[in-house]
């Protein structure tokens, strides 16, 4: 297994188990994600997106569907469970269940990432949560 792959498997054990403080070593501290907000974030600001998801979603699940690695960057398909039970960006908690995809592509400089790409399917996401027509 890429050393890469291996390093964002562990660091998505974490993630899975809410230990925000363990996932954010994969990153480099002046990593740039993209794809979060309309403008690039820093690594706080996705910790601080991150807390909130999980309150808004307690018994979040990620699971990855596919990776590909070629040398310092890594594709991966995923897919997020959970229960919308808080607020979540001005939602209200509607108790419905959400199943969504993504993909995210990371670029690793010195064994963290420097620069992420992050793809969510928001309009499944909000179609599920019942505030747009499906």
């Amino acid at each position: 297994m890429n050393a890469h792959v291996a390093r964002t498997m562990q660091a998505l054990k974490a993630w899975s188990a809410q230990d925000l403080e363990s996932y954010r070593t994969l990153y480099h501290p002046d990593a740039v994600l993209y794809g979060f907000a309309p403008q690039p974030i820093d690594v706080e600001s996705a910790m601080q997106f991150y807390r909130a998801f999980f309150a808004a979603f307690p018994d979040v699940h990620f699971e990855t569907l596919d990776t590909v690695a070629e040398g310092d960057r890594i594709a991966m398909r995923y897919r997020v469970t959970g229960t919308h039970a808080g607020e979540f960006q001005g939602i209200p908690a509607t108790g419905r269940a959400i199943d969504v995809q993504g993909i995210t592509i990371l670029h690793f400089r010195n064994g963290k990432v420097a620069e992420r790409w992050q793809q969510l399917d928001l309009m499944s996401l909000l179609q599920q949560l019942g505030v747009v027509p499906g």
